[in-house]
């Protein structure tokens, strides 16, 4: 299994136990769905359409783990589970999707984008989002990817610190583009 090991934290491959946690980050420990704007359309859907897309979700972390589980320890990761090293326990996850020249999602093999999300509400505010995005860009740019972007919203503050504080800098904003709990918000771009 391919890991990244930092001080607290170990960055690795998904395992098939994951899946169970992540099931329980979509069913009942849903709080980190308020911070990840590619989510918020589960905070809309109630009954059978919520429990048809945990479904989804459920088969989409299923493939995936079967396409990880395939890989060879040297080739390109583009996805980290986080581990808490003294407890073992899963905290969250480091994931990337490609953008184009505009800064818009793409299924073409363009910009690379990374976004983190630790949903274990008490491995929050310790370092660990720094710990781990500063070791995964570390490792990106040792496979040769070196624009490395984030996205985010601009009512999420902690993402926009820990985006300053790894030396990421933004580089586009699309005014009023995101809406959440009736609030409008600004789309960002950061660069490293």
């Amino acid at each position: 299994m391919f890991k990244i090991e930092t001080e607290n934290l170990i960055l690795r491959d998904m395992v098939e136990a994951d899946i169970e946690k992540h099931m329980r980050w979509f069913t009942t420990e849903k709080e980190w769905w308020n911070w990840d704007a590619a989510y918020w359309y589960l905070l809309e859907l109630t009954g059978n359409e919520l429990d048809k897309e945990i479904e989804n979700q459920k088969i989409g972390l299923t493939a995936f783990y079967k396409m990880i589980f395939r890989k060879k320890p040297d080739d390109r990761r583009y996805a980290f589970e986080i581990e808490e090293k003294n407890t073992g326990e899963l905290i969250g996850w480091i994931s990337c999707y490609c953008i184009d020249l505009n800064f818009e999602a793409t299924d073409e093999d363009s910009l690379y984008a990374f976004g983190i999300d630790i949903p274990a509400m008490r491995f929050r505010k310790k370092g660990y989002g720094k710990q781990a995005f500063s070791a995964a860009i570390k490792y990106y740019k040792s496979i040769g990817i070196d624009d490395v972007y984030t996205q985010t919203w601009s009512g999420n503050i902690p993402m926009i610190k820990l985006a300053e504080k790894i030396g990421f800098h933004l580089v586009d904003t699309k005014k009023d583009i995101r809406e959440h709990n009736g609030q409008k918000f600004d789309a960002l771009t950061f660069r490293i």
